[in-house]
């Protein structure tokens, strides 16, 4: 049987939240490491193999750069990887978990995704994740940490090509509706499992990208009030519980603590995080490096984000 080319993605954000040409490109991605708020540029690609991926915001790069500088910053020391899994956001999905083979267009050159070992993943899985490939078009969570790895990879004059895995997540919704922690046959647990037993089998070839964003507060995300300094306070006390559960490997906790209010101020790297944690079990260590939010007087609302990185855990 003969495979059907399928067109590349092409990247909605070029020209717009980052340049167009490669020249330009490269330049506003090592620009993240040029400030004396962002960490140095001092890529030693391959010192640290601790390092099992990176958390990473995905707000429009022209919002802030020490965001994605402390985000990339283990970049520069994590082995170097032939795979990349990218836990996104389907910001507009309509299955639950969410896969798609096409590669992406950008302006560092063609960055083909893991054909083969999308479609090997989708075989070992008992529900469909191909069938919603009208929600990666256009999907920035997914597009700006593959720019970004093209773009910081060749200015590390890493030469080695990689693949990525684009998986987009929901919000887990129902359970939050219901105050009900996933049961252990439910797809987050099958689906972990499915990505456990490759990670065992790629190693430090593989790495995890969780490309997430957290509070999105005010009248533009339809709440019936206008974001103060006490609210963008209790935004950020209600995230460092919700990371300390992370942090802590509690999942029982982390689902918890989403119940008292049911994500009313809607963090949305709910599935994501969660999928991050059954991936790893106990295994993984995850230091926060930054975190900010960004608000707007022009509707009185914010976006919050964070960065960091996944380590082995010291046992």
């Amino acid at each position: 049987m003969v495979s059907k080319m399928i067109p590349d993605l092409k990247p909605r954000c070029a020209g717009v939240c980052y340049p167009k040409s490669e020249k330009e490109a490269l330049a506003f991605f090592k620009g993240w490491f040029t400030s004396p708020e962002t960490p140095p540029w001092n890529p030693q690609p391959g010192s640290d193999p601790s390092i099992e991926g990176l958390l990473l915001p995905h707000i429009d790069y022209r919002v802030t750069q020490k965001a994605y500088g402390w985000g990339y910053e283990k970049l520069l020391t994590a082995p170097v990887a032939d795979h990349y899994l990218i836990l996104g956001v389907g910001h507009k999905s309509q299955q639950e978990w969410s896969m798609d083979p096409r590669g992406y267009q950008t302006p560092i050159g063609r960055i083909p995704a893991a054909t083969d070992l999308i479609h090997d993943l989708a075989k070992e899985i008992p529900f469909s994740m191909l069938e919603d490939g009208k929600s990666h078009e256009g999907e920035h969570s997914i597009e700006f940490p593959v720019v970004a790895l093209a773009s910081l990879r060749k200015l590390m004059g890493i030469e080695t090509p990689f693949e990525f895995i684009p998986l987009l997540c929901s919000g887990l919704y129902e359970h939050l509706y219901l105050g009900m922690t996933p049961e252990k046959d439910h797809s987050l647990y099958t689906l972990a499992q499915t990505i456990r037993q490759l990670k065992l089998k790629l190693g430090s070839k593989l790495q995890i990208i969780v490309s997430i964003d957290g509070c999105h507060i005010g009248p533009r995300f339809k709440h019936p009030y206008a974001v103060t300094s006490q609210r963008l306070q209790a935004a950020q006390q209600w995230e460092e519980v919700l990371w300390k559960q992370v942090e802590d490997r509690n999942s029982a906790g982390f689902f918890e603590h989403l119940f008292i209010d049911g994500n009313y101020r809607y963090f949305d790297g709910v599935g994501a995080l969660a999928l991050m944690m059954a991936i790893f079990e106990n295994q993984y260590s995850l230091t926060r490096t930054y975190y900010e939010q960004w608000f707007e007087e022009g509707d009185m609302s914010a976006v919050t984000f964070t960065s960091g990185y996944i380590q082995q855990r010291s046992l």
